[in-house]
């Protein structure tokens, strides 16, 4: 008895898995041929810091020194863009467009989205931001370490 059912349900499952695999490799029926054309737009951006030197001078005690970021696009697309600080040594603050300082996290700040230049009705492709650094009174004092300032573009949306 328990053969018979185990042929049964072995033939009915090998009719359902023909019946599937020709439902899904018959979906080419017919095909045809053309030409057309595509518009493309431009994606062009830039990152550009200004600042006397590349470096800045920060003290324990509140003392804070500025960096100053210009972020353009020439692209034919909105772009959005977020910032990202890292190495930064322990018990530095960072404020970006005196929006209030931050604390980072494991040495790294990111700004998700820190602004959005849209192309298309926007008067001003560039975009500046004043990132202002200051040292705790907990902050370790280092010499000549190097801060990375990144910024990620996006093509929006």
């Amino acid at each position: 008895m328990k053969n018979k059912l185990i042929r049964i349900l072995t033939f009915v499952i090998g009719i359902l898995l023909v019946f599937y695999a020709i439902q899904t490799f018959a979906l080419m029926r017919a095909s045809t041929n053309g030409s057309g054309s595509l518009n493309t737009s431009t994606w062009s951006v830039t990152r550009n810091q200004s600042q006397s030197g590349d470096s800045i001078d920060i003290y324990r005690g509140g003392a804070t020194d500025s960096y100053t970021l210009t972020v353009q696009s020439n692209s034919e697309v909105d772009v959005r863009y977020k910032i990202i600080i890292n190495n930064l040594p322990s018990g530095v603050e960072v404020d970006i467009d005196n929006l209030g300082y931050q604390t980072p996290t494991s040495g790294s700040l990111t700004v998700e989205n820190a602004n959005t230049i849209i192309n298309y009705n926007d008067a001003k492709k560039t975009k500046t931001h004043i990132i202002t650094f200051r040292a705790t009174d907990e902050s370790t004092p280092v010499t000549n370490q190097k801060i990375d300032i990144d910024v990620e573009f996006r093509q929006g949306l």
